[in-house]
């Protein structure tokens, strides 16, 4: 969750989370396969394997997002969710630093692509 929301109400953190969610996990998976498959036809024009490879760690995310996130996402979720109580607000506290890997491998990841434009060019 936005650090922001750690200093806020536990509602409005709750209020913006579930039409958030909703709205991008389903474009973060499309996205990343878009750009797999992008990578994968540069890499057989160019035989440059780096970017495929490159490519599929983004895919790390899922099982990842599976084991870690997914119980803590379904709790946040539930229609009946106490947005008042103080697990909900440890749950989006857990969330946050949960998410902050997920950012972090993004970061390496996007990096990576960075290096390999500039070294290929």
């Amino acid at each position: 969750m936005h650090p922001i929301f750690i200093y806020g109400k536990k509602t409005t953190a709750i209020e913006v989370f579930k039409p958030f969610f909703d709205k991008t996990h389903i474009w973060v998976l499309i996205l990343s396969i878009i750009v797999t498959l992008l990578a994968l036809a540069y890499s057989i024009l160019t035989e440059n394997w780096w970017w495929f490879g490159t490519s599929m760690l983004m895919h790390l995310n899922g099982p990842y997002t599976i084991d870690y996130m997914m119980p803590l996402n379904r709790r946040l979720m539930d229609p009946n969710v106490d947005l008042t109580s103080e697990q909900t607000a440890n749950d989006i506290k857990k969330w946050g630093t949960l998410h902050l890997v997920r950012t972090l491998l993004n970061g390496v990841i996007f990096l990576a692509f960075i290096v390999l434009a500039v070294c290929t060019m």
